[in-house]
């Protein structure tokens, strides 16, 4: 039997790649940028901003790979779109701080780091294929019938 993951109605999987997506907007648009400490005794440590990106781009390809699992694509070129969406919106990001006064410049090694979180998602895809996604309703009649389940 292979594990059950619940479903979500369309409406609110999309909701949650538009909140992602939202944040990261706010935080690479609206906001000042945070400060960020750098550790002189560790130069090889990477800077904390870039573990933001990694982990924003991370998280809008999760949602935006589980809000399109309905999509009828081969599986690694479902991949590939979704961690090219996630990284364009991450280039279009970049771009658009080039317009805010505090930020001012484009910068690739952000880029970078936004498609490697983004590719993170591959790790989905590949776990994906022995997953079970369920309808969260019809999960929610699995245990009404059985509350053992």
């Amino acid at each position: 039997m292979r594990p059950t993951i619940p479903l979500l109605p369309r409406p609110i999987r999309w909701t949650a790649v538009a909140a992602v997506a939202g944040l990261i907007l706010y935080a690479s648009l609206l906001s000042p940028p945070p400060e960020t400490i750098v550790d002189d005794a560790r130069p090889w440590f990477s800077p904390l901003s870039y573990w933001r990106h990694f982990v924003a781009y991370c998280t809008l390809a999760g949602t935006l790979a589980y809000a399109t699992d309905h999509w009828r694509l081969p599986r690694w070129r479902h991949a590939a779109l979704v961690i090219a969406i996630a990284a364009s919106y991450g280039i279009l990001m970049e771009f658009g701080q080039v317009f805010v006064p505090e930020r001012t410049h484009f910068m690739v090694a952000d880029v970078i780091v936004n498609t490697l979180g983004a590719s993170l998602v591959l790790v989905w895809f590949l776990v994906r294929p022995s997953l079970e996604l369920t309808p969260i309703g019809k999960l929610l009649d699995r245990v009404v019938d059985d509350p053992a389940v």
